[in-house]
């Protein structure tokens, strides 16, 4: 049967015969339903596997079985909208990566491009604009950013050290100092990250003012209670 195909090719969760717990912790019904969802997940040419691990995820956290269902179901909507972004035949990280960038508003162009020009490290561009965002970067910043480094064709390991130079920027000049400490401070990491390509200053520094900004915000941000309580 290809549902317990499916299950099998899960591998073993704990030691356990994954079909076993999957059953036992959802019962007849939801493990049917739930099977049935990742059935037609990959009859769509979503990837087995990423299904799976979804599923023995809430699994293994305990879920109850109607959040199972629905992680899995909303997991599968979302590789769908990853894959006519990326196209089918991108690898399932990339797949699952760009879900988890279309779940955080990243733009369909950008990922579609950066999925067509840079396919090999394209799970780590994610990464990197992934911590962007983390880091407090604004979202259209953020993309900016990536964008001119891949314009740039800077290589994997520079578009990874965007988000760190961001912070030490931020922690550099974030409180209060004067314009020349942001200038000074983004013409020195832009020479750290890229030195043989020419680097975006002003995008850099427009993205650590962003996460300085909100980070100041976050921190200003205390309920009243707290600031007038002895």
């Amino acid at each position: 049967m290809f549902l317990a195909a499916v299950l099998l090719a899960a591998g073993p969760l704990a030691g356990q015969d994954p079909r076993a717990r999957f059953s036992r912790h959802l019962g007849a019904v939801y493990a049917a339903r739930t099977l049935s969802v990742i059935d037609a997940g990959v009859r769509d040419g979503l990837p087995r596997g990423l299904l799976i691990d979804k599923a023995m995820e809430g699994v293994a956290k305990g879920m109850a079985p109607e959040v199972v269902l629905d992680a899995v179901d909303t997991f599968a909507g979302e590789l769908r909208e990853a894959v006519s972004v990326v196209g089918p035949r991108a690898r399932p990280v990339a797949l699952e990566k760009t879900a988890d960038a279309l779940r955080r508003g990243v733009g369909r162009a950008l990922l579609t491009r950066l999925g067509s020009e840079r396919a090999d490290d394209f799970p780590l561009l994610i990464v990197s604009l992934e911590e962007l965002l983390d880091a407090g970067v604004e979202l259209s910043l953020a993309e900016d950013l990536v964008r001119y480094a891949v314009s740039e064709e800077f290589d994997s390991d520079a578009v990874l050290r965007l988000p760190a130079s961001v912070k030490l920027v931020v922690r550099e000049c974030g409180d209060g100092q004067a314009e020349s400490c942001w200038s000074r401070a983004t013409v020195r990491e832009c020479a750290r990250i890229m030195p043989t390509r020419p680097c975006p200053t002003r995008a850099l520094a427009d993205a650590a003012r962003s996460a300085a900004g909100r980070s100041l915000l976050a921190r200003a941000d205390v309920p009243s209670f707290v600031a007038t309580e002895h």
